[in-house]
């Protein structure tokens, strides 16, 4: 059983700035998301084997295997995100099906192993809160039939919310579940050995394990492992490594903090990511391109010229009415009448007499009586102080007759 005197010399107390949070897992890591603890509980479970520190990528591990093992082994594999090649993909599953166990934990597993066992993992609800940084309790548990009572390992961060959407239930068996009681930690049952796999690798990080009572979890989760190998190798390697980079074999005394995971090689490994992420830089990029073009500026609508004379008569006269100064009204319709007998017939209205009468009549072609009688209505209101609107109208037509005349 591991014991906390195994830390001593571990700055997990009286730091007075927040540690690192970059989760590396590697068993020198004495940060909270390293594996330094995991390690010494590995190395507990497995007290007279010589732990092997796997360096390298699995198809090389495996060809060594193979050229000298008489008997199953063991590989622990724990990483943030595990990328791989074909090769290490037809590897892993060689080496299972020859009799080996293989146990992974990680939180992104590449599609391509998924494939190869049938297994779908959803990771839409914990990317989600990550991405909003939303962290709360959370806890794992082992898997139990219903009628037992299990027992909630839990810690303050991001939620566990990974889990299996599907997987092959005839060879497949769950052994933990999320908070959600949803499958994250299954063992599938490859040819003559066993692969398990499971979802939640921060549960091997210093911060769980030293939470409460969590470390009880580790040893239900090993607890499944055969504990009689030939070899166990504990992973170094695919420590924040992408398998098409090149990786450099680790050393335990690193401490260098430049090793992050690509969240572009994630993309390209899978082919659904890598078109939606081409279509969408492809998308942005005609965007920008269409945009570039001058826009021309929008031309006003010239409005036609309006008639000032009409509109400023219509004020006008809307103005009089207003005022009921029909005097005036008529007095102005009378000055603009004589106007319009100047200009049209060239006749004197300075003296309106019978003379006039009779040479506008002649000319305008009015009757001579009709003339007579507009005339002397014209006189009666001028004389008049104040204008009715009945006379003030009948001027108007009178007028207006005289226009019309022909």
């Amino acid at each position: 059983m591991l014991t906390f005197s195994m830390l001593s010399g571990c700055d997990f107390q009286n730091s007075k700035r927040i540690p690192s949070l970059t989760e590396s897992y590697r068993k020198t890591d004495k940060l909270p998301f390293g594996s330094y603890i995991a390690y010494k509980g590995f190395q507990s479970e497995f007290p007279d084997y010589w732990i092997n520190i796997a360096d390298k990528p699995f198809d090389k591990t495996w060809d060594d295997i193979k050229s000298n093992s008489n008997k199953y082994s063991l590989y622990f594999l724990i990483t943030k995100n595990l990328i791989l090649s074909v090769d290490e993909v037809n590897a892993m599953i060689e080496y299972v099906k020859a009799g080996n166990d293989l146990f992974i934990s990680a939180d992104y597993i590449d599609t391509k192993l998924l494939d190869a066992v049938y297994c779908n993992i959803n990771r839409k609800s914990e990317i989600v809160n990550e991405v909003n940084g939303k962290m709360r309790d959370t806890h794992v548990s082992m898997f139990y039939d219903k009628q037992f009572e299990t027992s909630k390992y839990s810690y303050y961060y991001f939620p566990f919310l990974n889990y299996f959407s599907s997987y092959d239930t005839s060879y497949a068996r769950v052994l933990g579940v999320n908070e959600k009681n949803l499958p994250d930690y299954i063992v599938l049952f490859e040819g003559k050995g066993r692969l398990y796999l499971h979802l939640a690798p921060r549960v091997f990080s210093n911060y769980f394990l030293l939470t409460n009572h969590n470390f009880q979890y580790f040893e239900y989760v090993t607890a499944y492992l055969r504990f009689d190998p030939q070899y166990v190798f504990w992973d170094e390697y695919y420590k924040n490594y992408s398998s098409t980079q090149n990786r450099n074999n680790l050393d335990d005394n690193n401490n260098n903090n430049n090793d992050h995971f690509s969240s572009l090689s994630v993309i390209q490994k899978n082919p659904s990511l890598s078109w939606a992420f081409y279509l969408a830089l492809a998308g942005i990029l005609l965007f920008a391109f269409f945009n570039m073009k001058r826009k021309q500026r929008i031309i006003d609508v010239i409005k036609p010229n309006s008639n000032a004379t009409v509109a400023f008569t219509e004020t006008i006269g809307k103005l009089y009415l207003q005022q009921k100064n029909n005097k005036n009204i008529s007095e102005k319709m009378i000055t603009y009448f004589y106007e319009y007998i100047r200009k049209k017939y060239f006749i004197n209205t300075s003296f309106i007499n019978e003379e006039f009468i009779n040479i506008l009549s002649s000319k305008s072609g009015f009757a001579h009586s009709e003339t007579k009688e507009l005339f002397e209505f014209v006189k009666n209101i001028q004389l008049q102080e104040d204008v009715t609107d009945d006379q003030l109208l009948k001027l108007n037509i009178k007028i207006e007759n005289f226009k019309k005349n022909k």
